[in-house]
């Protein structure tokens, strides 16, 4: 059955199938008056698809993922998911909360990663949409019981994504705890500008406004130094094409990430919605997006563990670096680099955040 929310169509719901549990996930279809289309499910709260238009006025989808529910929910790149409790990596899955030792479930080797087997990206969230006269949004709410994946407090969890007339795609996050926890949420679409079944993503350009980044470990932990991006492959100040070093195993960081997956601290001015804070452009196609955040730290990963086992949409199979990833959180900052006091939530103290996707063309 197909909802029509309004005469404009700005809004469609309809099945996405059914999990494995018999429920039934939904699909809606946000449109804005130029034609740009976004999909979005209730499922991990997964953006599905991005349709926008290049420089000569053609539609494709801009974002990797599935044609059904189902594999989505066998899916372990986290396509178009959103990231919770924590994003990231925790190692032996412990952190010391207010001076005792937390212990997490763990869903990968020695750690836990993006909040544990059972994340808010494998959640049926509960949906309501609304439109007015120049946006769409889909509200979708999940509340996380105390102790699941080990986390501590019952968090209530609110995503908004709304869809505006100048193909602006925003995201705000909400969280209330009962009790003292973390978290460090983000959305993990893969990008590809090019559209999603169009290759890797090498002659990207992508310009990220931060100074600092952070080095990882042979583990792919944060080594908790802060160096600067100036004369390393990872200066992204200015707009730069990834098949620059995204080959260069010459480089100690590019070697253990397979290609680009570090942390990034954003410029102050990064951080106050005015300025950008990363920036990604394929001039084939003339697409661009521009991403505006109020978190401290972003992400850049270039899909270098899409090992090309995964069918996607249109069963068109996913290859190694096939879409790049821009994650803004809360993990770091400059004052204290990676530390767990930066991601702690407190019953006082609700969480908000807000990031804002502009598409456009050049």
């Amino acid at each position: 059955m197909v909802t029509q929310h309004s005469h404009l169509v700005r809004i469609i719901e309809q099945s996405f199938g059914q999990l494995s549990t018999g429920e039934q996930a939904s699909l809606y279809t946000l449109t804005n008056q130029q034609g740009m289309q976004i999909k979005i499910t209730n499922f991990g709260g997964i953006i599905v698809s991005i349709l926008t238009y290049d420089k000569t006025q053609r539609l494709a989808d801009v974002v990797l993922g599935y044609d059904r529910v189902s594999d989505y929910e066998n899916d372990s790149y986290y396509l178009g998911a959103v990231i919770g409790r924590y994003a990231g990596r925790i190692d032996k899955g412990q952190f010391e909360l207010n001076g005792k030792r937390v212990q997490l479930a763990l869903n990968a080797p020695d750690s836990q990663l993006h909040g544990g087997k059972k994340a808010l990206n494998k959640q049926l969230w509960q949906a309501t949409v609304a439109e007015d006269k120049n946006s769409s949004s889909v509200t979708l709410t999940y509340t996380s019981p105390n102790g699941e994946e080990g986390f501590p407090g019952e968090v209530k969890f609110t995503v908004n994504y709304r869809l505006t007339d100048t193909n602006e795609l925003v995201v705000e996050y909400f969280a209330q705890t009962n009790k003292d926890t973390i978290i460090n949420l983000t959305q993990h679409s893969y990008f590809n500008l090019s559209g999603h079944n169009s290759g890797d993503i090498h002659q990207h350009k992508v310009s990220i406004n931060a100074d600092y980044f952070l080095p990882m470990s042979e583990q792919a932990y944060p080594t908790g130094q802060i160096k600067s991006v100036n004369d390393t492959a990872h200066d992204f100040t200015q707009l730069k094409c990834l098949a620059e070093n995204i080959n260069n195993n010459e480089n100690e960081q590019i070697r253990i990430g397979l290609g680009f997956d570090n942390y990034w601290l954003l410029n102050d001015n990064a951080m106050t919605m005015d300025e950008y804070a990363a920036q990604a452009v394929d001039e084939m196609s003339g697409r661009r997006m521009t991403v505006y955040t109020d978190q401290p730290s972003m992400i850049l990963y270039t899909a270098n563990y899409i090992d090309g086992s995964h069918y996607g949409k249109g069963d068109f199979c996913y290859q190694r670096r096939a879409a790049l990833c821009l994650e803004p959180q809360r993990a770091n900052n400059k004052e204290k680099g990676v530390n767990i006091e930066n991601c702690k939530l407190t019953p006082e103290q609700p969480f908000y955040s807000k990031t804002r996707y502009v598409f456009d063309v050049i």
